[in-house]
């Protein structure tokens, strides 16, 4: 039910990710992870989001939480927009050979420690039956990009990242919309995403196209490892 990556830009720290979402992780089976990374020389161990039950059961193993998500819905009722010609960026295949250009636009988007790089973006694109990525480009670079997902009736934003220099310009607007649009397309029900509790500029962004924040925040759980 969990497996083991190395942290993005970071050798020395172990991301245990959740893979069976509708169990409750026991005790014995998180300390089996944590015992694999230390023999893997891991110097901590790093969580994906957690529910706060999931969270509970880590804190009572040695984990402390490092950050703090909201988790975002947006009922998908009606259609998104009317033309995806009407965008004012126009949202284009991301492709497998962009992985590296748009992994450098993440991390200098969420800095060093947050930052994906090509193998986490990789897993991103692959984490649900559906998916679908998109990207903005200004010529040869990539402004940013989004990729979504879906699984049953749901939907998920995934990850979005602008570069710095394209920021407050609706480049983010337009490949949420797109996303969306594409979410609806498909007949599903609802869209998620999240950020965290202090990125106030997704916040107002996400509130601006109908997400409502829930009432159950998402954690980021670390222990680190002693000899």
């Amino acid at each position: 039910m969990w497996r083991l990556r190395r942290w993005p830009n970071d050798p020395t720290v172990a991301h245990l990710i959740f893979v069976d979402h509708l169990t409750l992780p026991t005790p014995a089976s998180i300390n089996v992870a944590v015992e694999q990374a230390r023999h893997s020389g891991a110097r901590a161990v790093r969580t994906s989001a957690l529910f706060p039950r999931v969270a509970d059961i880590l804190h009572a193993t040695g984990f402390d939480a490092i950050d703090r998500l909201v988790l975002l819905r947006r009922e998908l009722d009606a259609p998104i927009i009317s033309d995806r010609s009407d965008l004012r960026h126009r949202p284009r295949p991301f492709r497998v050979w962009h992985l590296p250009r748009a992994a450098a636009v993440d991390q200098e988007a969420f800095g060093p420690i947050w930052g994906n790089d090509t193998a986490s973006l990789r897993d991103i694109r692959s984490a649900t039956p559906r998916n679908r990525a998109r990207l903005v480009r200004d010529g040869r670079t990539i402004a940013g990009f989004a990729i979504s997902g879906a699984a049953l009736e749901q939907g998920y934003l995934q990850r979005l990242s602008v570069g710095t220099a394209y920021r407050r310009q609706g480049v983010a607007r337009d490949l949420v919309l797109d996303a969306l649009q594409w979410m609806y397309d498909r007949k599903l029900t609802a869209a998620f995403v999240n950020t965290g509790v202090e990125n106030d500029p997704a916040l107002r962004l996400y509130d601006s196209l109908g997400f409502v924040a829930l009432d159950d925040e998402l954690i980021i759980a670390e222990r680190r490892l002693t000899e």
